[in-house]
């Protein structure tokens, strides 16, 4: 589900600041124990998976190793556990050593983007003890996309995600713990970023079973050379007849097609053997009131050639309905738009042991009605949506349960989302990175959903690093968050035994719509949140027994301006979150220091990055930019809807408004680092309702946000529809990090206003 948060604010929201300030924040240690911790090294929780992952970050490399961010669409953002090494010069490496025996690997990593639309592939080289083992290929086909939702494909936006592709090979034989496998830059003409590397061991390939099917029986072509589309179908078509297996032998074989299936077993070789590739390929059941059933895909795996977000395009890994006792295991998708988009209603299918990679859209998509499913163990990684969802549009999902699943790095939106329906259960995962517009877990009535009804069951799940700053909200999203947008929740919602840990924002979150009520919270950890334990900004009540935290950003552990509209009702064994006065202003910007001190994480041990300059030139900031852009604005006050947050939103039809009748008032801007700035526009909004006026402005400036000198002496700056409502300050260029305006006068109201302060370097 593509999350467009910021549509439909409700209205207990629009009387609250939208801005960003770090006065009042406390320092705050991450707990030793989590920093960088890995969605793989929770105990008891998350998939159990086939492969040992390995932290490029953690290895040896004489790379640069990137400080970890928080910032969406950076490589250190979108790098697992948020860091990663950058190869920028031919002969750098990064250096792993196997604790576990392995014959394969699958490399994620990232290339630039060819900044013209075009693709183009570079190599890595595999080094094995030091001596070359293969080239393996790189590409930015898959790649690098940009724009908000729905997505464009225009560098020139500056909203770049998605950075990081997966690659896999199988070595010739087995390769014994305490090898080192060395990925160097040996002949690249642009930087590589390694990941993570998931190193494995392969069992042999599976056999035919005794009285199957083949489908190159039936023509399909293991080599990949002729289209096996019409092959698989025939070859489906008689196994589902005969009532027997229908093997897929070892082998690419294109389709380029949906292979409709029904009462049939697809077993292949193995998913490192068996492949299914093409532009379009699909594993299809019958749609609803006619779902197919006992459909058991097992061993292969399934990769496309999507390379866009079309929502309209039918082009996932596997869709339809798959009813009646189906199973989908065992199964490698990569490269298509979602890995397992269902469509019911229909009741009883089981997805367990998938790895899910590298999707335009969602990981999985129970929707509309399905009934009765389990989805299990199963490893998803870089999605572009949503990594598992429920939406029970028109029909409610129900009786559907996620379990054991790890869900690393959805791009936009969610983890794990539930919107709507009845007695659904979350228990046992582990989610971990969220990237923008989401947080970990997620439980609404959104999207037109059907309301939530019954018992919804959150149990032992784990989050890491969840939660992020809404770029259309300008304010920070749960790591576990509620949102009653198309009705109130008041069915009853179990949080029980869970850890959320260090939360990019708030731990938990209560937003827009009515109400959230029967919402109860036992055994729940929150160790390490950038600003509130609690952030309620919608009514309701919820019960808290043994919830504890440690680690909060803000001094005040909970956001609250609702005065009496919500209720904390407070069990036995809670710490270190409750206040009877929450904090209600400006929004704090995340702060927080890990051991040893500083404001990132400490690099890990490895052989310093070499000084030579590298073979192409580092991306350079957009002189043209709008550096107010994405980066806070407070001011001295606002009224009514109209807070500092609308003036650098890149909409000049909503404004910041200060109060009225109380000159002088001023609006900042952080611009995150000292740059050099030379220019200011300043617009309103271009409606006709808005007639001439002239504001008196003051424009001052600082390196530290407490001493602040005069750039331009205050004057008048006429704002006329008739050319555009906008005004210009220019001056010599200066290096600056807070810009501040200082109004003092207005003669079309009385008050400060702006619907953009555009800054920019000259």
């Amino acid at each position: 589900m593509v999350t467009l948060l910021a549509a439909g604010l409700a209205v207990a929201l629009v009387a609250l600041g939208l801005t960003a300030v770090t006065s009042g924040a406390a320092a705050v240690t991450r707990s030793a124990k989590i920093t960088g911790k890995s969605a793989l090294a929770i105990p008891g929780r998350g998939a159990t998976v086939p492969f040992t992952e390995y932290e490029a970050e953690n290895a040896s490399t004489n790379g640069s190793v990137l400080t970890s961010s928080r910032t969406a669409g950076t490589l250190a953002s979108e790098g697992s556990g948020r860091s990663a090494v950058t190869l920028n010069n031919n002969g750098q490496y990064v250096d792993f050593t196997l604790t576990a025996a392995a014959n394969a690997v699958d490399l994620t990593y990232s290339v630039p983007d060819s900044g013209n639309g075009s693709d183009y592939t570079t190599p890595i080289a595999v080094y094995v003890n030091g001596s070359k083992n293969r080239d393996l290929t790189l590409t930015n086909r898959y790649s690098w996309y940009y724009g908000s939702y729905p997505f464009t494909n225009n560098p020139g936006d500056g909203k770049q995600h998605h950075l990081y592709d997966d690659v896999r090979t199988m070595f010739s034989s087995t390769l014994p713990a305490g090898t080192h496998v060395k990925f160097q830059r040996d002949a690249s003409s642009v930087a590589i970023t390694v990941d993570t590397t998931d190193f494995e061991q392969v069992a042999a390939a599976i056999g035919q079973p005794a009285g199957a099917l083949s489908v190159t029986s039936y023509g399909a072509d293991p080599s990949g050379a002729a289209d096996s589309g019409q092959a698989f179908t025939n070859a489906v078509n008689a196994a589902s007849s005969q009532g027997k297996v229908l093997y897929i032998p070892q082998g690419t074989y294109t389709i380029n097609q949906h292979v409709i299936v029904n009462n049939v077993t697809l077993q292949g070789a193995g998913p490192w053997y068996s492949t299914l590739h093409g532009n379009g390929v699909g594993v299809y059941g019958n749609y609803a009131p006619n779902p197919s059933s006992n459909v058991h895909l097992q061993d292969f795996a399934i990769i496309g050639e999507t390379t866009d977000r079309n929502d309209g395009a039918q082009v996932n890994a596997i869709g339809g309905s798959l009813g009646g006792g189906s199973v989908v295991q065992d199964i490698w998708m990569q490269h298509t738009k979602v890995g397992l988009w269902l469509d019911g209603p229909f009741d009883g299918l089981t997805v367990r042991n998938n790895r899910i990679l590298d999707m335009t859209a969602d990981g999985l998509n129970l929707h509309d009605g399905i009934s009765n499913t389990t989805v299990t163990q199963n490893f998803l990684r870089n999605t572009g949506d949503d990594g598992l969802a429920m939406w029970s549009d028109q029909n409610a999902d129900h009786n559907n349960t996620f379990s054991f699943n790890t869900v690393e790095l959805p791009i936009l939106a969610n983890n794990i989302a539930i919107y709507g329906g009845h007695d659904n259960s979350v228990t046992d995962n582990v989610v971990s990175d969220t990237q923008t517009q989401g947080g970990g877990l997620h439980v609404a009535n959104r999207f037109n959903s059907v309301l939530l009804a019954g018992t919804t069951t959150l149990a032992r799940n784990t989050t890491l690093r969840a939660g992020v700053l809404d770029p259309n909200w300008q304010f920070g999203v749960g790591a576990l968050w509620f949102d009653p947008l198309n009705g109130a929740m008041n069915s009853t919602i179990n949080v029980t035994d869970t850890d959320l840990l260090d939360s990019s924002y708030e731990g938990i979150q209560w937003v827009e719509g009515s109400s959230v009520t029967n919402v109860s919270f036992t055994n729940v950890t929150i160790d390490g949140a950038g600003t509130f334990a609690l952030q309620l900004q919608t009514n309701g009540s919820a019960t808290f027994t043994n919830v504890t935290a440690a680690h909060i950003g803000y001094a005040n552990p909970i956001y609250s301006c609702l005065g009496n509209g919500f209720t904390i009702n407070q069990g036995s064994g809670n710490s270190g979150w409750y206040t009877a006065t929450p904090y209600c202003g400006p929004w704090p910007a995340p702060v927080y220091t890990y051991p040893g001190g500083g404001t990132t994480p400490p690099p890990p041990t490895s052989a310093p990055p070499t000084s030579a300059p590298p073979t192409s030139p580092p991306p350079t900031q957009d002189p043209n930019a709008n550096l107010a852009l994405g980066h806070p604005m407070t001011a001295s006050s606002f009224t009514d809807v109209y807070p500092s947050g609308n003036a650098n939103d890149g909409n000049a039809n909503t404004y910041w408004e200060s109060q009225n009748n109380a000159f002088p008032q001023w609006l900042q801007s952080d611009l995150g680092t000292s740059t050099s700035v030379g220019r200011i526009v300043l617009k309103l909004p271009p409606a006709s309702a808005w007639g001439t006026r002239t504001q008196t402005i003051t424009v001052t400036s600082s390196t530290d946000g407490s001493n602040f000198g005069t750039v331009v002496g205050s004057a008048g700056y006429t704002f006329n529809p008739a050319a555009g409502n906008t005004a210009t300050i220019t001056f010599t260029p200066r290096t600056i990090r807070y810009l501040r305006l200082t109004f003092t006068a207005n003669t079309g109201w009385p008050a400060g206003q702006t619907s953009e302060f555009e800054i920019y370097h000259t």
